[in-house]
């Protein structure tokens, strides 16, 4: 029985595996930035939560360094 590179059940090569492994790599990676572009769209297009409806308010910062004041 000879000894044959890639996958034998399939018939395929090394190199005709590795091309669809890597056909597979981007068409995941293609998912997974659409899913993420999907998110971020729907993130902007969401109202904006006011701040009365929760209640809670964010700590305003003063400066109260001197700038040349004596």
């Amino acid at each position: 029985m000879p000894i044959l590179g890639g996958d034998q059940k399939t018939g395929k090569t090394a190199a005709e595996q590795a091309k669809q492994e890597k056909a597979g790599r981007l068409a995941k990676a293609l998912r997974d930035n659409l899913h993420r572009r999907k998110a971020q769209a729907r993130a902007r297009k969401a109202p904006a939560i006011d701040t009365a409806e929760t209640g809670m308010t964010a700590p305003i910062k003063t400066d109260n360094s001197p700038k040349g004041d004596v």
